[in-house]
C-alpha cells in the first residue's frame, strides 16, 4: 500500500487490547424479532449521490451512450426473513465448516444469481434484491491528499482502491495497475445499513443492530459479495486470457505516484476497460468463531470452464485468525509460510501452487501465511483487516498504526518483530464487539460501512454551520477525551504547588 494510504488509515490513536468475549457468537445474537421491536420505521430513502461529483462536473460527457450506475438505496425497514441458505446445509464443528470448500462455493453462487444476467446492476436482479453502501460516492480510501478522488465511477459504480506495483502480480508486470470494486449486500445486510443511515442527514453508527441490549453487529445471514477489477491486460497477466471486461470511467494518469503529486487534474478520468481479477465473499454466520466467514476467488482464465465465472478459482476461507500462531510459527526466514499451524482457515494448496509459478505471481497468503486475496496487502489477512472495522476508524494494520515509528515496524524486512503487538491485529474479535477502545462504536467487520461514516463527516463536519450532524459533535467529545487522556499520561505523578497533584484536565 502507498503512504497515501498509510496516512489516510492513521487518524487514530494507539489500539488497545480489550477482554475478548468467550461466550459462542450465537448465544449473543440478538433475534429478528428484537431488532424489528426495535428498528427505526419511517426512514428517508433515495437522497444518496450515485457516483463521484454527480451534477458537479463528475456526470457523464455528451456522448456517452452507455447505462448509468444508480444505487440501490431502498434499504429495508423491517429485518426480511432468511432465505434457506445453501451454505446452511454444511455442518460446523468447534466454530469451523465441516467442508469449507464446498461452503465457499455456495457463498459465490449466492452471490451472483440473478447478478450475473444484469452485469451487477443488482436493482433489476430478478431473484433477491440486492443493495450497495451510500457515501462512496466521495471516498478518500487510498488518495486521502486528494479527497473524495477515490470515489464511485459513473458505469457500474466501481470504487478506486489499491494500486499494484511492478512485478506483484506477474513477472511480466512492468508497470503500476489499479484496482477498481464493487460490493454488493443481502437484504439481510441492507437492514442494517438502512438503520444506521436511517435519516441520510444524521447516520446514527450504533444503530447497526437496533437492539440496544445486542451487540451492534449485522444479522445473522447477511453477506456481501465483492468484485474487484484490475487496468492489467493479458500481456501482462496471462491468467487474465479471456476474463470478463467491463467498461468504467476510471484514471487516465495510470500512474499513482504522478497522480498523487497533484495537482487535481492528474485525477482526470475517462471510460476505459478494466478486467475482473478477483471475487470476495462474507457472511454472518452465528455459528463461526468469530460470526464471521471471508472468502476469496482469483480469475484464472486457462481453466476449462465454459463461463468466465466458471473460471474462477477458490483460493481460500477463513473464519479466525489463529490467535495463538505468531509469525515464526509458521514462516522461515526467507518468508516461506506454511499453513499447518493455521488452523482457522482452509487454503487450497493447489491453487497456491498454480497461481505463484513464474510468470504468475498471485499470492494469496498474507500475515504469517493467513488468507489474503491476490490484490490485497500481503502483510494483511482478510478477517484481521475486517475486525478493525468501526467508527471512528483506526489502522487496519500494525503498519499502519501510530505506534508503528516508536516501535520501529519494518514490514519490508521482516514480519516477524514485535509480534507482541503485530498480534493484536490477529485475535478474534467477536462480530459486533469494538477492535480497540479508542472507537464508539463496531462496523461489524465492514470497512466499507466505517468509510462510508467517515466519508460523511469529512464533509458534513467541516461546514460551519449551527445545526451539525449529531455525529459530529460525538466525534468532536471523542476527540478532546482523547487529548484529555494524552495529556493527563504526561502529568500523572507530576507535583504541582506546595507538592498537590497537579489537576487533571477534565474536557
Amino acid at each position: 500500500m502507498t503512504n497515501i494510504l498509510k496516512r489516510s488509515l492513521c487518524l487514530c490513536f494507539p489500539v488497545v487490547s480489550l477482554v475478548m468475549i468467550a461466550a459462542p457468537v450465537s448465544a449473543l445474537a440478538s433475534s429478528d424479532d428484537e431488532r424489528n421491536a426495535h428498528a427505526k420505521q419511517g426512514c428517508v430513502r433515495g437522497e444518496f449521490k450515485d457516483y463521484y461529483l454527480q451534477g458537479e462536473g463528475g456526470d457523464p460527457p455528451a456522448d456517452y451512450t452507455g447505462r448509468v450506475f444508480k444505487l440501490s438505496q431502498d434499504y429495508p425497514d423491517k429485518l426480511p426473513p432468511k432465505e434457506d441458505y445453501p451454505w446452511m446445509a454444511i455442518p460446523f464443528e468447534n466454530g469451523a465448516p465441516t467442508d469449507p470448500k464446498t461452503y465457499l462455493v455456495e457463498l459465490l453462487n449466492y452471490g451472483l444469481e440473478g447478478n450475473v444476467e444484469v452485469d451487477f446492476y443488482v436493482e433489476d436482479n430478478k431473484v433477491r434484491s440486492w443493495y450497495s453502501m451510500p457515501w462512496m460516492d466521495w471516498n478518500s480510501e487510498v488518495a486521502a491528499d486528494w479527497p473524495g478522488t477515490d470515489g464511485r465511477e459513473f458505469v457500474h459504480g466501481l470504487t478506486h482502491e489499491f494500486d499494484s506495483n511492478p512485478k506483484t502480480l506477474s513477472t511480466l508486470q512492468t508497470r503500476s495497475v489499479d484496482t477498481w470494486s464493487g460490493a454488493y449486500y443481502n437484504d439481510r445486510g441492507a437492514f442494517g445499513i438502512g438503520q444506521v443511515y436511517c435519516d441520510p442527514n444524521s447516520p446514527d453508527p450504533s444503530a447497526l443492530n437496533p437492539d440496544p441490549a445486542g451487540l451492534n453487529n449485522f444479522a445473522d445471514g447477511s453477506y456481501i459479495i465483492k468484485l474487484l477489477f484490475s487496468t492489467i491486460e493479458e500481456s501482462e497477466l496471462p491468467t487474465m486470457k479471456d476474463a470478463l471486461e467491463w467498461e468504467a470511467d476510471i484514471f487516465v494518469e495510470t500512474e499513482p505516484a504522478v497522480r498523487n503529486q497533484g495537482p487535481i487534474s492528474r485525477y482526470e478520468r475517462k471510460v476505459q476497460t478494466v478486467r475482473l481479477l478477483q471475487i470476495d465473499v462474507a457472511v454472518r454466520d452465528d455459528r463461526s468463531v468469530t460470526g464471521w466467514l471471508f472468502g476469496t476467488f482469483a480469475y484464472d482464465g486457462t481453466q476449462t470452464g465454459a463461463t468466465v465465472w466458471d473460471r474462477m478459482v477458490p483460493l481460500g476461507l477463513q473464519w479466525g485468525n489463529s490467535p495463538k500462531v505468531t509469525y515464526s510459527q509458521t514462516c522461515d526466514a526467507n518468508g516461506n509460510c506454511s499453513q499447518e499451524k493455521l488452523t482457522e482457515q482452509w487454503i487450497d494448496e493447489e491453487a497456491l501452487k498454480e497461481l505463484t509459478t513464474a510468470p504468475v505471481t498471485l499470492d494469496h497468503l498474507g500475515f504469517g501465511g493467513r488468507l489474503a486475496g491476490p490484490v490485497d496487502n500481503p502483510q494483511a489477512s482478510c478477517i484481521g483487516c475486517h475486525q478493525t472495522a468501526g467508527f471512528p476508524p483506526v489502522a487496519i494494520l500494525p503498519e499502519f498504526s501510530t505506534l508503528s515509528s516508536i516501535l520501529g515496524l519494518d514490514d519490508s524486512k521482516t514480519a516477524g518483530d514485535h509480534q507482541d503487538f503485530r498480534m493484536t491485529f490477529y485475535r478474534n474479535v467477536s462480530a459486533g464487539a469494538v477492535f480497540s477502545d479508542s472507537q464508539l462504536y463496531s462496523s461489524d467487520f465492514s470497512l466499507q460501512l466505517s468509510m462510508s461514516l467517515n466519508n460523511f463527516v469529512s464533509l458534513r463536519c467541516s461546514v460551519d454551520v449551527a445545526d451539525k450532524p449529531k455525529i459530529c459533535k460525538t466525534l468532536t467529545d471523542w476527540a478532546d477525551a482523547l487529548r484529555a487522556y494524552v495529556d493527563n499520561v504526561l502529568t500523572f505523578g507530576t507535583p504541582g504547588p506546595g507538592g498537590a497533584p497537579l489537576t487533571p484536565r477534565s474536557d
